[in-house]
């Protein structure tokens, strides 16, 4: 699959989002996040969009539980319209 990016360097694995139900309510941003941390300690299987270079551990299309601060504290970045979660492959405790 092509992804829109050239090259993810070191270490650093891309997540995606678990999809969450629409809702018609319209939340602030300060609401939104705070759902999505709460959300955050529910994410047991997330799956790797993407790994870098130099990822030995984990691959694309692996199934992972990753450290609940670890993802807490992850940053998030927009691929092409899609969220994706930030993380190191040393935060990955579990691979399916």
């Amino acid at each position: 699959m092509n992804k829109p990016f050239k090259k993810l360097r070191g270490r650093t694995i891309f997540l995606d989002i678990p999809e969450r139900k629409k809702s018609e309510i319209q939340l602030t941003a300060a609401a939104e996040e705070a759902m999505m941390q709460e959300a955050i300690k529910l994410w047991t299987k997330l799956n790797v969009y993407a790994v870098g270079e130099d990822c030995d551990a984990v691959n694309e299309g692996d199934k992972v539980y990753i450290r609940t601060g670890a993802l807490e504290n992850a940053e998030k970045i927009d691929m092409d319209g899609s969220i994706k979660l930030v993380a190191m492959e040393h935060d990955v405790i579990l691979i399916w």
